[in-house]
């Protein structure tokens, strides 16, 4: 009965807690528009492909101020390409899941409070390559972090619409055409519209 009345008593107290501190679940749906910065790939040319992202994020919103922090998970996908002058255009990156994690200010204009707040946010992301082919030209590393920035807008806490940048921080590959001083960082601009609902 004790441990029955305990957990009933904990589960009161993170229903008041979630509401209180505004925890919210949602959908996040974009677009990547791939971006690629090269170096030490002599007469290689490479370039980025647009691309899609789809998943589910979680936010938490300070109840006495504009600041909030999400994270998120999605699969996203794009393409770099390279093109060797005695070769056929090839492909890699492709598939990946993404963990970003964002930490926001919005500013809630007084006239308009709880309706439309201008953001801008900041963090590091994690993209995981799923699912890729074995390529003998080129070989990438399974994990490739980067940082992100960028604005948005916050309608009602409700609908979220950003863009933002991301830089890739390190080289993503470990073996390209054999060259083993290359270096190719995968950046990219992005868009996205998330839809919040609170738990």
């Amino acid at each position: 009965m004790i441990k029955r009345l305990s957990i009933l008593i904990i589960f009161i107290l993170s229903i008041g807690f979630m509401s209180q501190a505004e925890f919210r679940y949602g959908i996040r749906l974009g677009g990547m528009f791939a971006n690629a910065r090269v170096k030490r790939t002599p007469g290689i040319s490479i370039s980025g492909k647009s691309g899609f992202s789809g998943g589910i994020v979680f936010e938490y919103q300070h109840p006495n101020n504009g600041f909030a922090t999400d994270i998120g998970i999605s699969y996203t996908r794009y393409t770099i390409k390279f093109r060797d002058p005695q070769m056929y255009p090839e492909n890699f990156g492709r598939n990946f899941l993404e963990i970003p994690l964002h930490f926001k200010y919005k500013f809630w204009i007084p006239k308009f409070y709880d309706l439309i707040a201008p953001m801008v946010y900041t963090g590091p992301s994690l993209l995981i390559r799923v699912g890729d082919r074995h390529r003998t030209q080129v070989s990438t590393w399974r994990c490739q972090p980067g940082w992100d920035v960028g604005v948005g807008i916050d309608f009602a806490n409700f609908i979220q619409l950003s863009g933002g940048y991301r830089f890739g921080i390190g080289n993503i590959v470990n073996n390209f055409m054999g060259c083993p001083d290359a270096s190719i960082r995968s950046d990219g601009w992005n868009i996205a519209a998330t839809i919040l609902f609170k738990f």
